[in-house]
């Protein structure tokens, strides 16, 4: 009986030591694993739903265009800005980048398309606004470009390049009260706005308020001396006062001027001035800077 007894314990001894014991240390590497399964779990549909965003946004990337007048180095510039949008479609720079080349090379539909994405993705990004909206009214859709300068005033009411933009919109929308309204709250904010004081005197020349002009003109030399279209005006304005030398003097001066460059246009322009300089002498070209003088001549 003791024999028995003994053998029994030594059964029951021995199942116990090759039991496992759930110490901390032995289940700290199993609920280790299992956590970071449930991450991975948990990842899979945010990965899947993130894939589909992104092919979503590529299938709407605009397909590149037909080149006809660029030249090489204008070719590889779309192609490289293309290649960079479709290798991070989520992001609003390089979408809004390669709207820019388009821009500048006068591609309206596929930069208007690549705005409106990067728009999409950062609807609080200034540029974007901006630069649709320079867009829309270059291409004579006016009820577009007021909504989108007005927006761009939602984030910077007191700029008085945007406010100068808008009375210049007015301007050419026949809607003279508006821009005049427009034009006299970016000169109380820059008194030597350009584009402004250019359109309040070109108000002023229509009303045959001379000296008004002259007033607006004269300090924009300043600043601006080779401005083409303060020239024009000023000489408009000096024939009508019977000054027919400084008229001829400003009107020989206005032929081969400048223009007015904001920061931000001068960064758009710069996309195609250089490939277009360095890159030899497209067909093209002629026209494409002819068009990009319009603004200022």
């Amino acid at each position: 009986m003791v024999a028995v007894k003994f053998h029994r314990c030594l059964i029951d001894r021995r199942c116990y030591d090759e039991m496992t014991v759930n110490t901390f240390s032995n289940t700290m590497p199993r609920h280790r694993t299992s956590l970071i399964a449930l991450v991975l779990l948990a990842a899979l549909p945010i990965n899947a739903a993130c894939q589909r965003e992104r092919e979503s946004l590529i299938s709407r990337l605009p397909l590149p265009p037909k080149f006809f007048y660029q030249n090489r180095l204008s070719i590889e510039l779309f192609r490289e800005a293309d290649r960079l949008a479709r290798q991070e479609p989520l992001s609003a720079e390089r979408i809004g980048r390669l709207g820019m080349t388009y821009h500048a090379y006068r591609f309206t539909d596929e930069a208007r398309q690549s705005y409106e994405l990067a728009r999409n993705i950062a609807p609080n990004e200034y540029r974007w606004i901006y630069y649709q909206a320079f867009l829309e009214k270059s291409v004579f859709d006016f009820r577009k470009a007021e909504s989108l300068f007005q927006r761009a005033l939602e984030f910077k009411s007191d700029s008085a390049e945007v406010l100068a933009e808008l009375g210049d919109l007015y301007l050419k929308w026949n809607r003279p009260d508006d821009a005049a309204t427009h034009f006299t709250k970016a000169l109380t904010i820059e008194p030597l706005q350009p584009l402004a004081a250019l359109g309040q005197a070109r108000l002023a020349l229509i009303t045959e308020r001379w000296d008004e002009a002259l007033t607006l003109l004269v300090p924009i030399l300043d600043t601006h001396p080779r401005l083409s279209l303060c020239h024009k005006y000023l000489a408009r304005a000096y024939v009508n006062l019977g000054l027919t030398d400084k008229a001829e003097q400003h009107l020989s001066l206005s032929d081969y001027g400048s223009g007015i460059e904001t920061p931000l246009m001068g960064e758009l322009h710069e996309l195609s001035v250089d490939p277009i300089v360095n890159g030899g002498k497209p067909e093209g070209a002629l026209d494409l800077m002819q068009i990009k003088c319009t603004r200022c001549h």
